[in-house]
């Protein structure tokens, strides 16, 4: 006897399966996105690159009058959007090495060479001619390979 599955297992298990597939998709331009900040983080160390403030502290400058209300800080601003950058760095570092050991840890070695061909960024076609299958063999392997990626990266 089967074991039925309910309406919100097959949404809970579709739901993975398309993340995996925008994660496949999203794959390459997170690393040039990572390896962008990353190269960009070495070279823009010093403090010298952070805006100036927006009012004079010293100087006959201080003594003039000041607005009423709160003024922007420019290095303030700077230091967040910093900020968000660099979680948004650590979101996609996190996802990249996610779906590296996923799919180091695919059993089939046809799906293993599918799924990194794919994030290598080669087309059907030429996955087809190294593998020596057809087309339609590479979509099957793929599909198959997606659903076990889906079950080790977001339903265990």
């Amino acid at each position: 006897m089967e074991k039925q599955l309910t309406y919100d297992q097959v949404d809970t298990i579709v739901e993975a399966i398309q993340r995996v597939h925008d994660d496949l998709r999203d794959y390459e331009w997170m690393s040039i996105k990572v390896r962008k900040y990353s190269s960009e983080n070495r070279s823009n160390q010093s403090a010298g690159d952070l805006p100036a403030a927006a009012t004079a502290k010293y100087g006959i400058e201080s003594s003039l009058p000041k607005a009423p209300y709160g003024i922007s800080d420019p290095t303030f601003n700077a230091a967040k959007k910093q900020m968000r950058v660099w979680e948004r760095h650590q979101r996609y570092k996190k996802k990249i090495e996610l779906i590296d050991q996923s799919a180091a840890a695919l059993a089939n070695e046809r799906e293993r060479l599918v799924i990194e061909g794919i994030l290598d960024g080669l087309k059907a076609n030429e996955l087809a001619q190294e593998l020596n299958v057809s087309r339609q063999t590479i979509q099957e392997i793929k599909r198959s390979a997606v659903r076990e990626l889906a079950k080790i990266m977001y339903l265990d």
